[in-house]
């Protein structure tokens, strides 16, 4: 029965070693042996989902930088339509190539160095934004609310990655952690969940603590990253209960996070809101969702991307490569799954909704405009006054209109504050 049931489990394997061996000795032209593997490797996972994906070396390297928030590359998060074979910036990561060069959130690739996307798999267009550091690559990309895409060059780097930010800069070029135009309201942006995440918003909260009358964290299109980085900032904010449950096949509970019970960072009678929008993925839901059901936010914006599925690696060969295939789904404390899944519809309890009276979607104008702006804040003008600053320059009518415009969600996000603090 034991030689029955191994023979069982190894057909397949014997059938791949067969095939591959095929290929080496009768196809018509040498074919390497990595690159066949490679193949039938992408082959394997492409049944499953869009964030089930094989990673080769050296894309795997690039993988675990970023996760680390060293990221090589281009710097953005992106999502893959199937249904439309396109590829969707979820964000362009602060400070990287992709983001300096004016790629912005909601962005559709068209194509990658004059080759266009539409019928590739999710992963062989990936790969063409991987490269050698310094090496250009061109994207062709459709901004939202734009008649026609424009091509946007830039060169790959590896950079260090801020996954936490301000309003706008201090002193010395340090984010300030407070509205310029409010500063009795605390305002932590967070635009991704690596490594040093967590501890680097515990940071932000400790400048800010005493000083505020409220907190704003924005997670506007942030497309997630490590599980237990939401977790933790979650517990800097309640004390006690569920943070989230994942769930593998057949809905069996397979880990329950929940706080830790040692106190809070925050006071519990600050009050806080969370602004999320149609690209905040993942992690940042769970955050959200968990500090909604718990009551100890209020979450303003519009409705979540829905991303709500568990991606766990599997290293091989010695490290060098790895599967990344989805095991388990995220379920909030409420007890509803966070996932849109192909089939849900609108009336569905997925993803993360504002809570009532707090709900404003944006539409692609505003949207396009309201990324402009932020980008300009960005922009480190501590010098600009300077006149013997080699930065100054002068500023254009066109980004002066930017800077003076009003983010509708923020400014709701401000009334929410306000409205709580009476």
């Amino acid at each position: 029965m034991i030689c029955y049931a191994s023979a069982g489990q190894s057909r397949y394997a014997l059938m791949f070693q067969q095939g591959m061996r095929t290929i080496s000795e009768f196809y018509v032209r040498p074919v390497d042996d990595e690159e066949l593997f490679n193949a039938a490797m992408e082959g394997l996972t492409a049944p499953l989902d869009q964030n089930s994906v094989y990673i080769a070396p050296p894309r795997y390297s690039d993988f675990r930088r970023e996760l680390g928030q060293e990221f090589g590359g281009i710097g953005v998060h992106v999502d893959f339509n199937k249904e439309t074979r396109e590829m969707l910036v979820i964000t362009p990561l602060a400070g990287a190539p992709a983001y300096e060069a004016g790629v912005q959130a909601g962005d559709v690739i068209l194509a990658i160095d004059g080759v266009k996307l539409n019928g590739e798999d999710f992963d062989t267009s990936l790969k063409r934004l991987h490269g050698e550091k310094g090496t250009p690559v061109t994207l062709t990309v459709q901004h939202i609310g734009a008649e026609k895409p424009v091509d946007i060059t830039m060169n790959r780097a590896s950079i260090m990655v801020e996954s936490v930010m301000g309003d706008t800069h201090g002193p010395g070029g340090k984010w300030s952690y407070v509205l310029a135009e409010n500063p009795k309201i605390g305002y932590i942006r967070v635009d991704s969940f690596g490594d040093r995440t967590a501890s680097d918003f515990e940071a932000a909260l400790q400048q800010i603590d005493g000083k505020v009358e409220g907190i704003i964290i924005d997670m506007r299109g942030n497309a997630g990253g490590y599980l237990t980085a939401a977790i933790q900032m979650v517990d800097m904010f309640i004390d006690q209960g569920e943070i989230v449950t994942t769930r593998t096949r057949n809905n069996q509970i397979r880990d329950v996070y929940e706080a830790s019970s040692g106190g809070t960072i925050v006071p519990k009678n600050l009050p806080v809101v969370v602004m999320v929008n149609r690209f905040s993925a993942s992690a940042s839901e769970i955050f959200a969702a968990a500090l909604q059901d718990h009551h100890r936010a209020t979450i303003v914006g519009e409705r979540s991307f829905g991303k709500g599925t568990v991606q766990s690696i599997f290293p091989l060969d010695g490290d060098r490569r790895a599967m990344k295939i989805t095991t388990a789904t995220y379920w909030r404390p409420s007890g509803s799954n966070i996932h849109h899944f192909p089939d849900s519809k609108d009336d569905d309890d997925w993803g993360v909704t504002p809570d009532e009276s707090w709900e404003l979607e944006l539409d692609d104008e505003t949207l396009a405009k309201v990324i402009r702006s932020r980008r300009l804040h960005d922009v480190d003008r501590t010098n600009f006054a300077d006149p013997s600053s080699a930065d100054k320059r002068e500023i254009s009518e066109d980004e002066q209109a930017l800077l003076d415009f009003t983010d509708p969600q923020l400014q709701t996000a401000i009334e929410a504050i306000q409205d709580a603090a009476k």
